[in-house]
């Protein structure tokens, strides 16, 4: 058995689009499985303008992962600040928008590779901290999460009415 090819982390360019639409659709897919009264399967599920509109964005980045040229992963990284309210401590911060892993390329250690290189970033851009969000069934994603030391500061809660 040969050696897994390296895993190469760089910011996207414009002609990356449809290869981290297919990354996002995957992710989309089992939202909308795992939670169909509020995601839908949908072809754009990253919206191209939204996607051009990151790639000029100075506080924002899409990190893809590429191995032997194909993109594999993707994330979507934002340089926020705490709001200017006297109740607030003032902080700077990135948050992650969205992380993806090509469904056949999960558990061998791309994700690993990406969130790192999102660390990296985070520091690199003077965040005190990286914050994202996870949906409650996604309990794959948690376990990732947590395995880095993230850990759970707030949550939302929902009752069907």
């Amino acid at each position: 058995m040969g050696q897994m090819a390296s895993i190469q982390i760089t910011n996207a360019t414009i002609e990356d689009y449809e290869e981290v639409n297919a990354i996002v659709r995957e992710g989309q897919d089992e939202h909308a499985e795992a939670l169909p009264h509020i995601f839908k399967k949908v072809e754009q599920a990253m919206p191209r303008n939204y996607f051009y509109e990151l790639m000029e964005e100075v506080n924002c980045t899409i990190l893809i992962a590429r191995m032997d040229q194909e993109i594999v992963g993707f994330a979507v990284m934002e340089l926020n600040e705490s709001p200017p309210y006297k109740t607030m401590t003032p902080r700077t911060y990135a948050y992650m928008n969205d992380f993806g892993i090509k469904n056949s390329c999960q558990r061998a250690g791309i994700g690993t590779e990406l969130f790192k290189s999102c660390m990296e970033w985070s520091i690199n851009k003077g965040a005190e901290s990286l914050e994202l969000n996870v949906w409650e069934f996604n309990q794959k994603a948690i376990s990732f999460y947590e395995k880095f030391g993230m850990a759970s500061i707030s949550r939302k809660m929902s009752l069907k009415l």
